[in-house]
């Protein structure tokens, strides 16, 4: 089987793109105009021909998709986070044979961040499916769907390596799940998409989320949105990991309250339901530190995070 990739992710597509041009089925792949410079040398790398690579731009995809299918006639046209939406014509080019691989599970976590929002709301699991495109994003006939355990400790980041391994492995099985019999037909209603997360949905709310959503919160930021975010003494700080620690104390602290303070264990923070987080990792305006480095800026016992 041939097939023509649309991609513009590094870490989620490229395994699945060395695998198929290790396989000899990768006739060209093509990228957005945003991760061109990113892409473009790895591809290289992987010994794909630069004629046989491609810039798409969104107000002229339709006509330029039309062209390189025209010209390389491939079995399949594969998306693998690809962030236009396929125009219609081009679908009914390959009917049955445009295959979007989905880095979450369907159809629950529809969108263009499924990763994001199934660590955020702690998942224990993910993975990658498999389905038909049609004029709804994320909507078509599920084809294959390929689980992966999201662990407690995974970050986007981790989780996303992963994926792209996964999805290495999927494509080396392409014939098989491109041709198999649709497993289910999506019921969609307009609450199943996952836009990706504003500055509100990444901001910690010390005062409602448990000390385990705000890690969640913290994984699901990492690195891909920088970290969680939060203030204190009006300064933004971004969180970038955190764990919970037993603290030995009857008294009560108002959440986000800083409890403990030393160049032994840096900051202890207090959340609701009496349990305490550590801070681990941090981004502020003069780097990246560790919570001692961030102790040592004068944040003292009492001090709260809002």
């Amino acid at each position: 089987m041939k097939v023509v990739i649309l991609c513009s992710s590094d870490v989620l597509a490229l395994p699945g793109i060395a695998q198929l041009q290790q396989q000899k089925q990768l006739q060209a792949v093509c990228v957005t105009v945003k991760t061109k410079s990113i892409l473009i040398p790895v591809f290289l790398q992987l010994g794909i021909d630069s004629e046989n690579i491609y810039v798409l731009e969104k107000v002229n995809l339709e006509n330029q998709l039309v062209s390189i299918l025209n010209k390389y006639q491939p079995d399949a046209l594969l998306t693998l986070t690809f962030s236009y939406q396929i125009p219609v014509k081009v679908l009914e080019m390959l009917p049955g044979r445009c295959i979007n691989f989905h880095f979450g599970l369907l159809p629950k976590y529809r969108g263009s961040d499924p990763i994001f929002w199934q660590i955020k709301n702690r998942e224990q699991k993910g993975g990658i499916a498999v389905h038909t495109m049609n004029e709804q994003i994320d909507c078509g006939d599920i084809l294959h769907i390929a689980t992966l355990p999201i662990l407690k400790e995974d970050t986007y980041g981790m989780h996303g390596v992963k994926l792209g391994m996964l999805a290495a492995q999927l494509m080396a099985n392409l014939n098989t799940i491109v041709t198999a019999q649709p497993l289910s037909q999506q019921l969609i209603t307009d609450t199943d998409y996952f836009k990706p997360p504003g500055q509100q949905m990444l901001t910690i709310d010390w005062h409602n989320q448990t000390a385990e959503s705000i890690i969640a919160l913290v994984n699901a930021a990492n690195p891909k949105y920088d970290g969680a975010i939060t203030i204190i003494k009006q300064q933004p700080v971004k969180i970038l990991e955190l764990s919970i620690v037993n603290v030995n104390t009857e008294q009560v602290f108002l959440p986000g309250t800083i409890v403990h303070a030393d160049y032994n264990y840096g900051l202890i923070v207090a959340c609701i339901n009496k349990l305490f987080v550590q801070i681990n990792l941090v981004h502020v305006n003069e780097g990246y530190l560790s919570g001692i480095k961030l102790f040592s800026l004068g944040l003292q016992i009492g001090d709260q995070f809002i």
